[in-house]
């Protein structure tokens, strides 16, 4: 059946992407993730994708770049496993780090939260759900991350040097507009506020994860996933109603744009590049080697397997980047 949306005149694409997203009854209410859902990630892929993110933040620690004691902070961690992940691998990894440690996710939707805690609960683990950037603590050094968010923002989208609109029976109407071509994130506002929050803290850390490149797009690259099918613009255009709130919206991570908006706000870059540099570059190939001295030899070779889902080109290593960002400058 159907669902209609819930403003009369006709508003612009973002308005439409909030609500399909996150409004009463959107995706991200009831999203499937993994290998039977609609999209899978690379924490769906392997274990080892939050393992090398808790590897890189004692080796931070042991620099002296980030000290104890520490709020680890995701941003949008959908069912809570990535962070779930990160505290495996931090408790195997060290002695003394968890103790000093408080865990925290950034997360607006209310049911996400609840999901989140009850999972880390499992695992010994208070949560705290915070639902807006400026209620980071301050009293602590941050080491904050997310996967796949940026894409998740709702855009803007300019074809033709016309903006789109659309109308309450999902018509969909062009307006004549000064935006570039292509897919226009909203994320001034929240980046602004994150890193207002992030300054108050006395060192910390942002690692981001996600689908894209270093520079904006020229066209529409709006993409809908349903069942691992990925549905194009046209597709999305052709079939609004009927795909409204059913299925994910995503597009390109610009990461040019990304990391200015960042360092507008006073935010040092330390990297960009592959995510499969990152990994390595985070310690991943050292973590395997450590799994391998401590494991059945059976057991590493298949969870070795999976990581290389995480650095493979035609997997997740070359098509998905990596954006670090610190108070502190490259040392």
């Amino acid at each position: 059946m159907e669902q209609s949306l819930s403003f009369e005149n006709p508003k612009p694409f973002s308005a439409l992407m909030s609500h399909w997203l996150y409004g009463h009854g959107g995706y991200y209410t009831r999203a499937r993730v993994g290998r039977g859902g609609d999209f899978y990630t690379a924490v769906s892929a392997s274990a080892f994708f939050g393992g090398t993110l808790a590897f890189y933040l004692l080796d931070l620690l042991e620099k002296g770049q980030l000290t104890l004691p520490l709020s680890v902070v995701e941003i949008g961690a959908h069912g809570g496993q990535l962070l779930g992940d990160v505290l495996s691998f931090l408790r195997a990894l060290s002695s003394g780090v968890l103790e000093q440690v408080r865990w925290i996710t950034l997360e607006p939707l209310a049911h996400l939260r609840a999901l989140q805690q009850a999972y880390l609960a499992q695992r010994g683990i208070t949560l705290q759900c915070i639902s807006r950037p400026l209620e980071l603590p301050t009293d602590t050094n941050l080491f904050v991350y997310c996967n796949e968010l940026w894409d998740s923002f709702p855009c803007e989208v300019v074809q033709g040097g016309k903006m789109l609109y659309i109308a309450r029976d999902f018509t969909p109407l062009w307006r004549d507009t000064s935006l570039l071509e292509g897919c226009a994130p909203l994320w001034q506002e929240y980046t602004k506020d994150l890193t207002q929050a992030l300054k108050r803290a006395p060192k910390w850390i942002l690692v981001s994860f996600d689908y894209g490149q270093y520079g904006k797009l020229d066209r529409v690259d709006l993409r809908a996933y349903w069942q691992h099918r990925v549905l194009d613009f046209t597709d999305i255009l052709e079939h609004l109603a009927t795909l409204y709130q059913r299925t994910d919206l995503t597009y390109d991570v610009d990461f040019k744009h990304l990391e200015c908006l960042l360092s507008q706000q006073g935010a040092c870059s330390l990297f960009y590049g592959t995510q499969a540099k990152a990994l390595v570059n985070m310690g991943l190939l050292q973590l395997l080697e450590l799994f391998k001295t401590h494991m059945p030899f059976n057991i590493y070779q298949r969870e070795a397997l999976k990581a290389r889902a995480l650095v493979d080109p035609s997997a997740f290593g070359e098509r998905f980047k990596a954006l670090i960002v610190a108070s502190f400058a490259p040392g």
